[in-house]
């Protein structure tokens, strides 16, 4: 995961930006609905530049935020410490102790692992009795409909990157149309999506298929949930540990 990590130091600012600019409101209500009203420990695997450890700190007594990359913490501790958030540089493998977590949360980290069973392997250990799960990413839809045929058909005859600047310009009429649109907001959220650095980062990105994700959760998560997030492709991952 170190490269995924090394792309993620070369564009933190651009990335807490984009965040500001660009919010995922979806995975925010997500979230929302999966939180207590109050709990112990909750730990935040790939926390970005903190805006969801915020979050979970509202409802926690206490915060662990991890994320691989030492631009991304250095940002969050500038920008969202909070006196129960603990910020930390780790791998997910190295991340929290065994057993000592009341809420588990991830968004948008798992694609970047290069083993999906052993990573929610070592994410079911953290779980303390009784604990609850959420993970949130995307995902390849495994089933060969035909709008993935065509979606193929494009892959292979249009590299990546142009494929990239093309979903850009397409945010970008999209938000210039939307009514009482800012054009200074759309604009900049377009040139951040293709700058360089963010380019480098998404063509590494590598995502697993339902099936991939579904045989890891039949092993692992007996009883485990798959929420179906904005479109075929957002998914999100909920299950509770037995309790004492």
């Amino acid at each position: 995961m170190r490269a995924d990590a090394q792309s993620f130091d070369r564009l933190a600012e651009g990335y807490d930006r984009l965040g500001e600019l660009n919010r995922n409101h979806l995975v925010q209500s997500w979230l929302e609905r999966q939180l207590p009203p109050a709990g112990g420990r909750a730990l935040d695997l790939g926390c970005g530049t903190g805006r969801d450890a915020v979050l979970l700190a509202g409802r926690f007594r206490h915060v662990d935020a991890i994320d691989l990359s030492d631009s991304m913490i250095a940002l969050a501790r500038a920008r969202r410490s909070r006196p129960n958030i603990s910020y930390r540089q780790a791998d997910l493998h190295d991340a929290g102790d065994v057993g000592s977590y009341d809420f588990v949360f991830s968004a948008m980290t798992l694609h970047h692992v290069p083993d999906l069973y052993a990573a929610l392997s070592h994410v079911r250990t953290l779980l303390a009795p009784g604990g609850h799960i959420a993970l949130m990413d995307v995902y390849v839809p495994s089933v060969r409909t035909p709008q993935w045929v065509t979606r193929r058909m494009i892959d292979r005859v249009l590299p990546l990157r142009p494929r990239l600047h093309a979903l850009a310009a397409w945010q970008l009429a999209m938000n210039l149309a939307r009514q009482h649109g800012d054009p200074a907001t759309a604009w900049e959220i377009y040139r951040l999506q293709t700058r360089r650095p963010w380019l480098d980062h998404r063509v590494s990105d590598r995502f697993f298929t339902s099936d991939d994700l579904e045989r890891c959760c039949q092993s692992l998560f007996p009883g485990y949930r798959l929420d179906v997030l904005g479109g075929a492709r957002g998914i999100g991952l909920t299950w509770d540990s037995p309790g004492p």
